[in-house]
């Protein structure tokens, strides 16, 4: 990349599949995705399908309407798209360059996944704070389909759908200390009443952030 963020953005879109507004917003940030102008990863909350998506967007977030993306775990909160995706690419732009130029805990954090060809996942998360301060955090690894199975209103798939959570813990971490997490995930289990066991591994992508371990209570919400 060349941009000079300081961190990978990481951006949950919340949508539907019969909202007539949010395919402009899902291309607009599939399209940014490609260009690979900014380093940042999304998932698409998809929560009129998947359950713990709507807890995601409704209960965590307090969403309001839709689309809305959640930028950096609440840091801001976008309302809207544009009449095409070409001009909700252009709306969208700043707010990701806003999130990218926050100053951020001195953290790495790394993502092994291995797909056993049986609709399970071996994860292995590693986090570890390498700035000088005590650091309390949430880790959530979110499983995802890079061509989702749900279909948006125009007819098209959307992508990193969002399916459940492999990782979600809170990790407490003293200066260049790290903590690993492993786990299997199994497709075929149960996930908020959903079960998965027709995933493809190529078509899988676990996305791993850390946030601070308290939530945005008043994020900042914009309107496009």
């Amino acid at each position: 990349t060349t941009s000079e963020f300081t961190h990978t953005v990481f951006i949950e879109e919340g949508t539907t599949t019969g909202c007539p507004h949010c395919p402009n917003a899902a291309e607009a940030l599939y399209s940014l995705y490609n260009n690979s102008e900014y380093p940042f990863y999304f998932v698409a909350l998809v929560s009129d399908q998947n359950p713990l998506a709507q807890n995601r967007f409704w209960g965590h977030y307090r969403g309001m309407a839709i689309p809305t993306i959640f930028i950096d775990g609440g840091f801001n909160q976008t309302v809207g798209s544009g009449t095409t995706p070409q001009q909700t690419e252009l709306l969208y732009r700043p707010f990701i360059e806003e999130a990218g130029a926050r100053t951020v805990h001195p953290l790495e954090l790394t993502t092994n996944v291995t797909g056993n060809g049986d609709a399970t996942l071996d994860i292995t998360v590693t986090v570890k704070n390498t700035g000088s301060k005590l650091y309390v955090g949430y880790v959530r690894s979110y499983v995802t389909e890079i061509i989702s199975r749900w279909i948006n209103n125009d007819g098209d798939p959307y992508h990193f759908g969002f399916l459940d959570y492999a990782i979600k813990n809170v990790v407490f971490l003293q200066p260049q200390k790290s903590r690993t997490f492993t786990m299997t995930w199994n497709g075929a289990a149960n996930h908020g009443n959903l079960t998965f066991p027709d995933i493809v591994d190529n078509n899988i992508m676990v996305i791993t952030t850390v946030a601070h371990w308290q939530p945005h209570l008043v994020a900042k919400v914009e309107y496009i």
